[in-house]
């Protein structure tokens, strides 16, 4: 009862405006705190949390960034005083959403729900984050915040929220990089970004396949099959789109000059289903090179396709001109030109072996 006694005279302080005062007195009051540390869910505890949520809410930023850095390593600090903490400025939050155990499962699942990317980044570099926090995370979060996640090998992941992830990535070389090299990546899931990655990750990609079990990587196959199967299936305009492109055949009305027609009418599916049987690569890998915001997965696989270097640069100039406001077709017909160059026919063999192994599985 001291202590509580000691603790309610400062109180009385508290009357002064002054807010230099008001620091003194919160920092006296957190002194007595750790000099005296209450066991939790008795009433001095929570006399002591009432108390410095109201001091803290009255004082300046800084006297609460130095508040949050004592009570960041707290294991007994006040439940309420941590989650006010925790909801302030990204100064003062950083320290209790980096490090404080105080902060239960279930705590940082509704601050995942509530904060912006700022304060979901804090959270995403702990030493542990449980599943259910990094699935908020990936849900909430933007490509920069969702990447120091992944980078984070503390950070649990649900098979779930690697998809999620792996789905995000087909776009993202800033998520790619990370979900890469993160060791607990499924295998079948790296096998879905090798059409759509540099060259540098793509090597990482095969290294990882090396290092695995061969029945293990035809099982990985046949796990990223089914699952881009299934996500497929959602679009009933796949199988119309495919027999399409075989009645084309049939009437030897199949070749670059439909492709191109098809791209200009933005017959998106059916372009993908022509592109896939001709550059014998899976409908999958071509939607992706034609959906990606990088005009490189689509020059991966005309290269590697064997397809003419005329008819990518067709595609790209025309799949340019709705995307682009400053659309300059001479200049890009050029810069596309320059890239289909840049690519090695060894690059463009090491990138078909991998999409062959996923034609192959489908």
């Amino acid at each position: 009862m001291a202590v509580i006694s000691k603790l309610h005279n400062l109180v009385d302080l508290a009357k002064e405006k002054s807010s230099d005062r008001r620091r003194d007195l919160l920092r006296e009051v957190t002194d007595l705190f750790f000099e005296s540390t209450p066991d939790r869910d008795t009433s001095e505890h929570a006399e002591f949390d009432t108390v410095l949520s109201r001091l803290a809410a009255q004082t300046a930023q800084e006297a609460r960034e130095e508040l949050s850095r004592r009570f960041a390593d707290a294991p007994l600090a006040p439940k309420g005083l941590v989650m006010q903490l925790a909801r302030d400025a990204i100064e003062v939050a950083a320290p209790i959403l980096r490090k404080s155990t105080s902060l239960s499962e279930a705590d940082l699942s509704i601050l995942a729900e509530e904060m912006g990317q700022s304060h979901l980044r804090e959270i995403s570099v702990r030493e542990s984050v449980p599943e259910s926090v990094s699935a908020a995370i990936v849900r909430r979060g933007d490509d920069k915040t969702v990447a120091r996640l992944i980078s984070n090998d503390g950070a649990r992941l649900s098979r779930q929220t690697y998809e999620e992830v792996t789905e995000r990535a087909e776009k993202s070389a800033e998520l790619a990089a990370p979900l890469i090299r993160r060791s607990e990546t499924p295998v079948d899931l790296l096998q879905d970004l090798v059409a759509v990655v540099e060259n540098q990750l793509r090597d990482e990609i095969q290294r990882r396949f090396e290092a695995v079990d061969p029945a293990v990587l035809e099982e990985a196959m046949q796990a990223s099959h089914a699952r881009l199967s299934a996500r497929m299936a959602a679009d009933a305009d796949i199988d119309a789109a495919q027999r399409y492109i075989a009645s084309m055949k049939v009437r030897r009305q199949f070749d670059g000059a439909l492709l191109a027609r098809l791209m200009r009418e933005k017959e998106f599916t059916k372009l993908a289903a022509g592109l896939a049987d001709m550059a014998a690569v899976d409908y999958r890998s071509a939607r992706q090179a034609i959906d990606h915001d990088s005009i490189d997965p689509l020059c991966l696989i005309c290269k590697a396709g064997d397809l003419d270097r005329s008819l990518f640069v067709t595609l790209a100039v025309l799949r340019n001109a709705g995307r682009s406001t400053s659309h300059d077709a001479l200049r890009d017909a050029k810069e596309f030109g320059r890239i289909y160059d840049s690519i090695t026919d060894r690059d463009a063999q090491r990138a078909l072996r991998f999409m062959m192994l996923r034609r192959n599985a489908a």
